[in-house]
């Protein structure tokens, strides 16, 4: 309990700073007019926002737009990449394809979505599944390329028919690299939604800074921008969370050097 209070501590330390540094700065009239706003504007824009029902309208539009395209980014890519990790000579035909594809940022085919799909919420799904589908599809991968090679040849003496190896084997043995791989694409999914939000949406916390900006509301454009942060923040850490729910022995292992030690980002390094 004690190790943990000191964590929350030093997470806090430089926020905490910062703030009091921004507020003095404030204070003392040290900041540009319509530059940067000061704390006490921001607290008042975003309790008017509040009370108008904006923030609530934004959070839900934009957690809703990632959290289905997540959903499908997931179901796509978790599948994909137990069958090129399992099945390796599939990788020479579409491992240079997706490795291609992986290189293109989520906000460069935004122009293209729109064209193909329209300005509804089409175009947007699109963007958070190709923006989440490569993190978690690349930890698949490599999750199932950790299985030690010693339950691979108890598989084989034991006669796994193929579905038993994918629920004995294959599953269980790269849980904790796809769970991490789903941290990292909710991750981009949220910062990709954001980004897709402010070209063309007429709601969303992306909007809601866009919109401001067109105003030139200084305190509304980083009451949107906290508020996508924390909301960020929090997904993450629900997400693991539920990956220290579903996998109770990876605390154990996590910083001893093995698989626990935190998701595989998309080069291949772990996060």
């Amino acid at each position: 309990m004690k190790r943990r209070w000191v964590s929350v501590i030093q997470a806090l330390t430089i926020p905490a700073c910062a703030l009091l540094l921004w507020a003095v700065a404030a204070q003392r009239g040290w900041l540009a007019v319509g530059l940067l706003p000061s704390p006490t504007e921001v607290a008042e824009s975003f309790q008017l926002l509040l009370q108008r029902g904006l923030v609530l309208r934004h959070l839900q539009a934009s957690l809703w737009r990632v959290l289905l395209g997540f959903a499908w980014a997931s179901v796509l890519a978790i599948p994909t990449g137990i069958l090129l990790g399992w099945v390796r000579p599939l990788r020479p035909w579409l491992m240079p394809t997706l490795h291609f594809l992986r290189q293109i940022p989520p906000v460069a085919w935004i122009p293209l979505f729109l064209l193909w799909f329209g300005i509804g919420e089409a175009s947007k799904h699109a963007v958070i599944v190709y923006a989440a589908f490569f993190p978690i599809f690349l930890n698949t991968v490599m999750g199932v390329e950790q299985i030690p090679r010693s339950l691979w040849e108890v598989s084989r003496v034991l006669e796994f028919s193929p579905l038993k190896t994918l629920c004995k084997l294959l599953l269980p043995g790269s849980a904790v690299a796809i769970l991490g791989g789903l941290r990292l694409g909710l991750g981009m999914s949220w910062r990709a939604l954001v980004a897709a939000e402010m070209l063309a949406a007429s709601s969303g916390l992306g909007y809601l800074v866009m919109s401001a900006r067109s105003l030139v509301r200084t305190d509304e454009m980083v009451v949107g921008m906290l508020l996508i942060g924390i909301v960020g923040l929090a997904m993450e850490q629900l997400l693991g969370l539920v990956e220290h729910g579903l996998l109770p022995w990876n605390r154990a292992t996590a910083g001893r050097g093995g698989v626990g030690d935190g998701p595989i980002a998309a080069d291949g390094k772990r996060s």
